[in-house]
């Protein structure tokens, strides 16, 4: 009973160091088995020094440091198991919610629910309240468009949100837009932000990594930057995110 007792404590405390491994960095990981094998090592040498037993202990040392780099190792190997469970999970469309999806980001507004496909660039997005509610961007033309952003006016995020489709779907709807309805490429955008929000509009998993998080950066500007006939308001939200979730 007692072996088996101490068998799941130990289970336990090796998937907790395994789940810290698959999240921590990698000069975090090692810096930390370094400092775990070195005070290894130490013990062992004092105790068997201390019994007398000091060329077990010179023997010890060299069998701890080929454990230590096994260790270094399994480390990476392991990281990169996890990178492809993530990508799994995204690619097969698990965890997340059910409109942005592996490749997709996800903006809210007070009127707004926003999706972008990082890849084709589609837009598209669901009304959450008014006039238009329950109805789906692509399906109102664009008188019903029009009339959407007149409702929004009173809440930025909304009004560039509804700005940016418009941009993508009706790229001339500026040339005839009445006195006051073109905020001229859409106001700036909310100055606080949630993490959870920031890993949305980056269309990434929580607990991303730095690099997910430029190489999300660098994929979505590369459908929004302004320059190559984006959106400004989007283009600022996903700087904005980009920017919070590397800070923090």
């Amino acid at each position: 009973m007692m072996s088996l007792l101490v068998g799941l404590v130990v289970l336990v405390i090796v998937v907790q160091v395994l789940r810290w491994f698959a999240k921590v960095e990698v000069k975090t990981a090692r810096t930390a088995i370094n400092w775990s094998v070195i005070a290894l090592i130490a013990l062992v040498i004092v105790f068997l020094a201390a019994t007398g037993r000091l060329s077990a202990a010179i023997a010890g040392l060299f069998a701890l440091g080929a454990w230590g780099l096994r260790m270094l190792s399994l480390v990476h190997t392991g990281r990169q198991f996890a990178s492809m469970f993530r990508s799994f999970r995204f690619s097969s469309g698990f965890g997340g919610s059910a409109h942005a999806g592996p490749q997709a980001s996800e903006v809210d507004s007070m009127y707004l629910r926003m999706h972008l496909d990082h890849d084709s660039g589609a837009m598209d997005g669901e009304v959450k309240q008014g006039r238009f509610q329950g109805r789906r961007l692509k399906d109102l033309d664009l008188t019903a468009l029009r009339a959407l952003l007149r409702e929004v006016s009173a809440d930025h995020d909304s009004v560039g949100l509804v700005e940016a489709y418009l941009d993508r779907a009706h790229p001339d709807w500026r040339d005839s837009a009445e006195p006051g309805e073109s905020s001229a490429g859409g106001p700036p955008p909310s100055s606080t932000m949630t993490a959870e929000e920031a890993y949305r509009i980056l269309g990434l998993e929580p607990g991303a990594g730095n690099d997910e998080i430029k190489a999300a950066y660098r994929r979505l500007m590369g459908q929004l930057h302004p320059d190559h006939g984006g959106s400004d308001y989007l283009a600022a939200k996903v700087n904005q995110a980009k920017d919070f979730l590397l800070k923090h």
